[in-house]
């Protein structure tokens, strides 16, 4: 994946998920004390500075990977973790391997 795809991708992720909690670039540029125009650029393809793109993450409840096309898992990793506390060590075993069942099976050759 190139640089180009990256920024395509980020913009696209963050104007969706700017759009999913109803709020506008001006919004989002406030949180930074920018500009919509900023925002617009972010959207269209200029990737932000990476303490903003880990900002946006945290605010949109999302990985930095997710927003930057890396994963398509949303959650970050931390909330995923979180979410299987509670589930003997058997389970969590299964979990990690079906998760690499499904590597195997969805990794382009």
């Amino acid at each position: 994946m190139g640089d180009s795809d990256i920024s395509t991708i980020f913009g696209q992720r963050l104007r969706d998920l700017r759009e999913e909690y109803g709020l506008v670039q001006q919004d989002v540029g406030s949180w930074f004390n920018m500009r919509k125009s900023t925002v617009s650029q972010w959207e269209s393809g200029r990737l932000p500075h990476p303490t903003i793109i880990a900002e946006l993450a945290r605010r949109f409840r999302v990985s930095a990977d997710y927003l930057l096309g890396l994963s398509n898992l949303r959650a970050p990793a931390t909330a995923q973790r979180s979410n299987a506390d509670d589930l003997p060590p058997e389970a969590l075993d299964r979990i990690e391997e079906f998760k690499e069942l499904m590597r195997l099976k969805y990794t382009k050759k």
